[in-house]
């Protein structure tokens, strides 16, 4: 019975019959009524929720406005009438729309009158100034005395807003807001009249919450017989003061140098001499500055074991034609490439052992570094002079050093430096530069890709004097695009006072594949129109990336 009774009730819950246990009907009927109550407040809950979460939609969609991607010109010119250029271009996003802007340097003559004037200065005067890499507007500019010595942009630690330039000019060193153009600070060069690019920076030595820099006094120019003191100064970003005394360094005839920066994050100095190259720990030179500063910086033990003990100088490389030095990016740690008189080598930095060696003549220019073969290694264009207004280009390999790209051109004095712009495909486009044949009215820009080694794209331009040229992505990871800055050169009409009209032009990369001819590596190569189709072709589906060089 209680069996029987039991499945009864497990089959008809709901009903109003009395149940085990003499649960009357009325009790039944409450209970139910309290469970609609209770549906009743999960389904407000759940609408609720509803509401609120189309709310939110609505807001992060309709009311909070989306990024929009600032519209650029693929091409823009500037135009400075009356003035002279000096060899500098720089990039910084100086007004944060995430497009980077271009800075230059010029000479203003009658036509930079008003701008001079407004700083009680008078004409000729240096104006410092960054134009909308969109679209090729000013942004500001900040006149400044003369006469011009250097100039370096994204120096860190200047101010409080973190980067700046930083202009060495008549006898002062200023510092220039990057966002504005304001002036914000300005110290006498006394401490380092000589200073040379470029400049070093370092960890905040002096504990005011900015980083700081260092400038290395030299000249050039003097012979090794004749004594020219080396000297190192530290200041402080945020207000260009000194930090510590001068500290002199025991090594003469240096003619440039180079921060270099170890895997291990331990910051060295490379001076490059008539006899060689060797380094110096910027944590040896700061506690010789001022005990204690050396605490900021790291040291690499594989490096102090070759110092000597009363210079702090570490002989790396051993050459008396030594030319040029540049650091290579790549691998588990930085090299260097040296050059000399007749050859450029790879410098291992932790074994301190050359790598390999390729023999060379004298070089047009430095060195640019691309990626060619996608074997991980940066490779190397240089250009040759083989006398005669010619020039061989060629891309060495970064791991062996052996030729695996080669080329004669006509050239012409000053022609600009090789440029490299990396892609997706993990290979870079080159872009160089040369006199076209048969025609000496016209120059010629080069596209080289990598997969069609055996073709170049040949753009021919009128003859321009042509000061500085740069090829960048001014935005990341798009927007391929190369600079050239012609006018009359700032230094060689410093004493002349000679002005002529300056251009700055910006143009797309890509959209000089239209504009082009095909031409083959290989002298007098029939081009057929299918072939020239297919290399415009792979041009156009090029997407870039940004440089790792």
């Amino acid at each position: 019975m209680t069996d029987t009774s039991g499945r009864a009730f497990e089959a008809e819950p709901l009903k109003g019959e009395e149940a085990v246990g003499g649960v009357s009907k009325e009790k039944s009927c409450a209970g139910k009524l309290g469970l609609l109550h209770l549906s009743g407040w999960r389904t407000a809950a759940f609408l609720l929720s509803l509401f609120l979460c189309m709310a939110v939609v609505f807001a992060f969609s309709f009311i909070l406005p989306c990024p929009v991607r600032p519209h650029y010109l693929s091409k823009w010119s500037f135009e400075v009438p009356d003035a002279a250029v000096y060899d500098f271009l720089d990039f910084e996003d100086a007004n944060k729309d995430k497009v980077l802007d271009v800075i230059f340097i010029y000479k203003g003559a009658e036509a930079s009158r008003n701008t001079c004037m407004s700083e009680d200065l008078s004409p000729p005067c240096l104006v410092l100034l960054a134009v909308d890499g969109t679209d090729g507007n000013t942004l500001w500019k900040r006149p400044l005395a003369a006469e011009f010595d250097w100039v370096e942009c994204g120096v860190k630690g200047i101010g409080y807003k973190g980067t700046g330039c930083l202009v060495a000019h008549a006898d002062n060193l200023t510092a220039i807001d990057i966002q504005t153009g304001g002036i914000v600070w300005q110290q006498s060069r006394s401490s380092v009249m000589n200073g040379n690019l470029p400049l070093i920076s370092v960890p905040d030595l002096d504990s005011d919450g900015a980083e700081d820099f260092a400038v290395l006094s030299y000249n050039p120019e003097a012979p090794s017989f004749t004594p020219i003191p080396t000297e190192l100064v530290f200041f402080s970003g945020k207000s260009g003061d000194q930090i510590g005394s001068r500290v002199d360094i025991n090594l003469n005839g240096v003619f440039d140098h180079l921060p270099f920066k170890m895997a291990s994050g331990a910051s060295y100095l490379l001076l490059l001499t008539d006899s060689g190259l060797s380094a110096v720990s910027l944590r040896w030179l700061a506690a010789r500055a001022r005990t204690g500063l050396e605490s900021a910086l790291k040291k690499e033990n594989s490096w102090e074991d070759k110092a000597d003990g009363l210079t702090g100088l570490i002989p790396l490389y051993q050459s008396d034609s030594l030319k040029r030095v540049l650091v290579v990016h790549g691998g588990s740690s930085p090299s260097l490439l040296v050059q000399t008189d007749s050859s450029v080598s790879l410098l291992h930095t932790d074994k301190l052992k050359i790598t390999w060696t390729t023999n060379t003549s004298t070089l047009f220019s430095a060195p640019t570094f691309g990626q060619f073969d996608k074997d991980g290694f940066p490779d190397i264009m240089i250009e040759e002079d083989r006398g005669n207004e010619t020039k061989r280009v060629m891309i060495l390999s970064g791991g062996s050093g052996e030729v695996l790209w080669e080329m004669n051109l006509l050239s012409w004095t000053q022609s600009p430096n090789p440029a490299s712009v990396l892609t997706l495909s993990t290979y870079s486009v080159f872009m160089l530069w040369g006199q076209s044949y048969g025609n000496e009215t016209m120059h010629s820009s080069f596209l080289l890709h990598p997969r069609y080694s055996q073709l170049l794209l040949e753009r021919r331009i009128p003859v321009q004097n042509i000061i500085s040229f740069k090829a960048t992505l001014l935005e990341r990871g798009r927007h391929a695009c190369y600079l050239v800055l012609t006018g009359p050169d700032g230094r060689q009409h410093a004493e002349s006072g000679g002005t002529e009209m300056v251009v700055l032009t910006k143009r797309k990369i890509k959209d000089d594949v239209s504009e082009s001819g095909v031409l083959g590596v290989a002298a007098d190569e029939p081009i057929s129109e299918d072939t020239e189709a297919s290399v415009k072709e792979a041009f156009n589906r090029l997407r870039f990336s940004d440089s790792l060089f």
